[in-house]
């Protein structure tokens, strides 16, 4: 099979989520015997990330682009429709990843994997639409169906992305330290944080251990980010709370009557009056129990391993 490479960014500011979608994909070129070459624009806090990969960090937007017997996928916010068209003439094939509608594609497969209705886009390229259509790292594609859902709460998993940008984590947990004294609480954070008492600190999570993790709490309050795939593919119910202008169809189209439910933006002045009134209503097990499967069964099938055999046809 051709090389694939991957064209993404990531640091401090803009968050890892890129980067930890793709991550999915280069698992399972690997997987099958592929060679995975990346080209991040990106910080300390990315290499330490992608440390086990081949990367060039570069600027790659501001840089010609050379022709390549291979395929690629493409993850960003910024990059310019003419900077695509240079990657799209470079490589035999090319996936976009896409959250926002933001442009029309040249050639290739876009994947827009943010629920909600399907918009009806121009240029050059095909479309996928849907959470299906997500990569999600292997050890996510075996997840069992959700069939423990306890009388009650009792443990929270708390995940406000990989860089937490809004430093949402401390008071959190102490709202809740307040608010749930008996629920014990699981908080994924980059480092260790002093200021997170009375809960349990994981950090640098590989995927199994996070897959494992998700399925062993009963509800979570999460950033509206990529994370929110994986939850759902754990049918784990929870609070989505926006921590970046990205986020908005994410919010729109997870939370809902059967899916997630909605916390609101970071900087709402009633930010915790709403997560109080959401944990009450998660409380009754059958109300966790109904949106558990329907969360799976909106991850259902293999999206990943879909989108690399349209890359890998001849």
């Amino acid at each position: 099979m051709l090389p694939l490479w991957i064209f993404s960014e990531g640091d401090q500011l803009r968050g890892l989520g890129h980067l930890s979608r793709c991550s999915a994909y280069a698992a399972a070129w690997r997987q099958q015997g592929g060679t995975v070459h990346w080209v991040v624009d990106g910080d300390d806090l990315a290499n330490a990330m992608l440390k086990e990969e081949y990367v060039n960090w570069d600027n790659w937007q501001q840089q010609p682009i050379s022709p390549q017997q291979a395929v690629a996928i493409v993850d960003s916010y910024s990059a310019s429709l003419t900077t695509l068209q240079s990657i799209a003439a470079s490589f035999v094939r090319v996936i976009y990843l896409d959250d926002t509608e933001r442009l029309d594609y040249p050639e290739g497969m876009v994947i827009h994997a943010s629920p909600g209705t399907p918009g009806n886009k121009c240029g050059a390229a095909l479309w996928q639409w849907g959470p299906g259509w997500q990569p999600l790292r292997p050890p996510f594609w075996s997840v069992p169906a959700r069939t423990r859902v306890p009388e009650r709460i009792e443990r929270i998993l708390i995940i406000m992305g990989g860089t937490d940008v809004r430093d949402l984590t401390p008071g959190l947990v102490t709202w809740l330290r307040q608010h749930c004294p008996e629920v014990e609480l699981d908080v994924v954070i980059r480092e260790h944080d002093p200021r997170l008492s009375g809960c349990r600190q994981h950090h640098r999570l590989e995927a199994s251990q996070m897959a494992a993790l998700m399925c062993r709490c009963d509800l979570a309050i999460s950033s509206a980010g990529q994370v929110t795939y994986e939850l759902a593919r754990c049918g784990l119910p929870g609070i989505l709370v926006g921590v970046a202008d990205n986020q908005a169809s994410q919010l729109a189209g997870w939370c809902g009557p059967d899916a997630f439910l909605p916390g609101g933006w970071w900087h709402d002045a009633g930010l915790l009056s709403r997560l109080e009134q959401e944990l009450a209503r998660l409380a009754a097990p059958d109300e966790r129990t109904r949106r558990a499967h329907r969360l799976q069964a909106l991850m259902a099938g293999n999206g990943t391993l879909e989108a690399l055999s349209w890359l890998d046809q001849r």
